[in-house]
């Protein structure tokens, strides 16, 4: 299907929630993008995914129908991120924030959604088109726990770039609002700060923060018959995703209300599980976006968007999105159970028969999870494009360093950075302080070197005796007491290798040359394409980028386009490549692409949409103040590497 068309389903299922409350200090705003404050009250918005009655294609959550139960509520429902509400909750509740089967809100606090004029027709009669607001009462919010544990287990290894302190749960313009409190009440905002400080430096506390949902009542929403939604399967790397929401939604409703962003699945957590409980996307967003509704390309529910896990002081940022199976699943029997058990206060006790149809609830949306997981292929990934995602591996050398790799051949050949190897590399100082020699040259003689070290190891070299020829050529001024291990992937199974260095170039070619010492497995070795991709062409980014060995993420994928080719005259390299005509030709030297690119990407794949290689991923271009900027970075063009491959057996 078309993003329009997609676009088109989706938004039956999609809405803005506003929450007006009382905040004669102004501090309910605090941690949050965008705000409304006027005469004593504190105005808030967040998108939201919108269930009339009998929406799903299969049988509701057990969780929905226990929650709605409990209240004695019979209408629609509304889920959205938490930290819409919690600010208004009541002072023992919201002290002490965590997931609550009866929330209680403020006095005088409205809660309201924003729906298509399409719902209204199960509420209303007329042909009125404009959206309209229906009042919704908060129901439950909700702990996600696998979704949590999935971003605990980043941020609790000591693989992650920053390490977990560093990290925070929200959109960088949300500290903003800090610096915009009048000093008046100052005094009365330090134990909220000490707070949200507290949340941000305890990781058990951010991952729930950042996976905490919310559940709306909305009782003017009646079934409908007409429209209904599937579920999506489970989701792997690369699938389409889109996202209906509502960027700074209140500060002009009817302008921002339901727009769309498109993306892809850039990884899926647990690693290597079945059916994943919370994805990484690569995919723009802005505030205000939380607990939008997410689809795949079939206009099928992948999940709930929340707010992205940034990184201070950076542009770094990692948007997650809930998957609907992990929502489903947040609850364990007991809780249901409890949920049961607490609804007594509010309802008669169920008889016998009402106890046994949700038993036979719970059975049936078990069974319809199973037969979703057996039916996905329609919704998969090219297997060329798959198999060039299997092709990556992850690079560590000693302890601390690491960067991606590309399998060459099935022997085990493996293509990096050289600044992996020889981090004082291109520009900057060695370990003696000391300017690289050869990195200060320029011109004609530094290609001319480069060509040759090329030649030599294409006739001279071999796997087998690569390390005995051209002895100067290699490991110059690598440490080779550091230990080179290499990761394979392979579904749920990692396996570490241990390596040895074939090649570091030492010209302008940022690249570097790997030998597996034992291959245990059959590897998957990346196609090449020499035929150099057109600017605006649509290419992939795999490599493992921001989150370490330690995590035991898989690669993470995102997406682009071709945005420059950076050529220089054919006679100035004409030498570089035996398959160029030096005549008029321009030679491309550099792909510039707007694809993200995260430390730890280097040495990754720049890939087309047939899943062949067609740049290797070198750097990002970098603000004045040394800070990465993700989407602006450098790879090397194949038929730069074509003695590369030759020399790999790939050509």
């Amino acid at each position: 299907m078309e993003p329009r068309e997609i676009a088109a389903a989706a938004r039956s299922f999609s809405a803005m929630a506003r929450i007006v409350g009382p905040d004669p200090k102004a501090v309910k705003m605090r941690r949050h993008a965008f705000h409304l404050h006027q005469s004593g009250s504190t105005t808030l918005s967040a998108s939201a995914v919108l269930l009339p009655p009998g929406a799903l294609a299969e049988p509701p959550p057990p969780l929905l129908g226990r929650v709605c139960a409990a209240h004695g509520h019979t209408g629609g429902v509304a889920l959205t991120s938490a930290s819409l509400v919690e600010p208004f909750l009541v002072a023992e509740q919201r002290d002490s924030a965590s997931e609550e089967l009866q929330p209680r809100l403020l006095p005088e606090t409205c809660l309201d959604v924003l729906v298509e004029h399409e719902e209204l027709g199960n509420i209303i009669d007329g042909d009125s088109g404009a959206p309209q607001w229906l009042s919704a009462q908060l129901l439950a919010m909700v702990d996600v726990a696998a979704s949590a544990e999935s971003i605990l287990s980043l941020l609790t290894h000591d693989g992650s770039v920053f390490g977990s302190s560093s990290w925070d749960v929200g959109w960088p313009l949300a500290d903003v609002n800090q610096k915009q409190v009048e000093n008046g009440v100052r005094s009365s905002l330090e134990s909220n700060r000490k707070n949200a400080y507290a949340e941000s430096i305890e990781p058990s506390m951010l991952a729930k923060s950042a996976t905490r949902i919310a559940i709306l009542g909305v009782s003017s929403l009646t079934s409908s018959n007409e429209i209904h939604i599937n579920v999506s399967p489970a989701p792997q790397r690369g699938d389409s995703l889109l996202v209906v929401g509502s960027p700074f939604g209140i500060l002009s409703p009817f302008h921002f209300f339901n727009s769309i962003s498109v993306g892809a699945v850039a990884n899926c957590l647990p690693p290597g599980a079945v059916r994943s409980s919370l994805l990484m996307a690569d995919i723009h967003c802005l505030p205000g976006m939380e607990g939008a509704p997410v689809f795949d390309k079939n206009s099928c529910l992948v999940g709930m968007l929340m707010k992205p896990l940034r990184q201070r002081g950076s542009s770094i940022q990692v948007q997650l999105v809930i998957t609907w199976d992990g929502i489903c699943t947040a609850w364990s029997s007991n809780k249901l159970e409890g949920i049961e058990q607490a609804s007594n206060d509010l309802l008669d006790d169920k008889n016998a028969d009402s106890k046994m149809v949700e038993s036979c609830a719970m059975d049936n949306y078990r069974r319809s999870v199973s037969i979703s997981a057996n039916h996905h292929n329609q919704y998969r990934i090219p297997a060329s494009l798959k198999e060039a995602i299997s092709s990556v591996v992850l690079v560590k050398v000693g302890d601390t360093s690491w960067a991606s790799g590309i399998v060459l051949n099935k022997n085990g050949l493996i293509l990096t950075n050289a600044h992996l190897l020889e981090p004082w590399r291109f520009g900057r100082t060695s370990p003696l302080g000391l300017q690289n020699e050869i990195t200060s040259l320029t011109g004609e003689h530094v290609r001319e070197v480069e060509n040759k070290l090329l030649q030599s190891q294409e006739c001279k070299m071999s796997n087998q005796d690569a390390v005995k020829h051209e002895a100067p050529l290699f490991n110059l001024g690598f440490k080779r007491e550091k230990r080179i291990s290499v990761r394979l992937d392979h579904g749920k199974r990692q396996t570490w290798c241990s390596a040895s260095v074939v090649f570091i170039s030492k010209g302008p070619l940022d690249v570097a040359l790997l030998q597996l010492e034992m291959v245990a497995i059959e590897l998957c070795a990346i196609r090449p394409e020499f035929i150099c991709p057109t600017a605006g062409s649509s290419v992939y980014v795999v490599g493992h980028g921001l989150l370490g060995p330690r995590s035991g993420l898989c690669s993470s994928l995102s997406s682009g386009v071709v945005s420059k080719i950076v050529k220089i005259p054919s006679a100035q390299h004409s030498h570089l490549s035996s398959s160029l005509e030096a005549e008029t030709m321009d030679t491309p030297v550099m792909l510039q692409t707007t694809a993200a690119v995260h430390p730890g990407a280097s040495g990754g794949v720049l890939i087309n949409s047939h899943g062949r290689m067609v740049g290797l991923i070198t750097s990002n271009a970098k603000h004045g103040g040394g800070t990465t900027i993700p989407r602006l970075n450098f790879s090397i063009p194949c038929n730069s590497l074509e003695m590369v491959f030759k020399y790999s057996g790939a050509t």
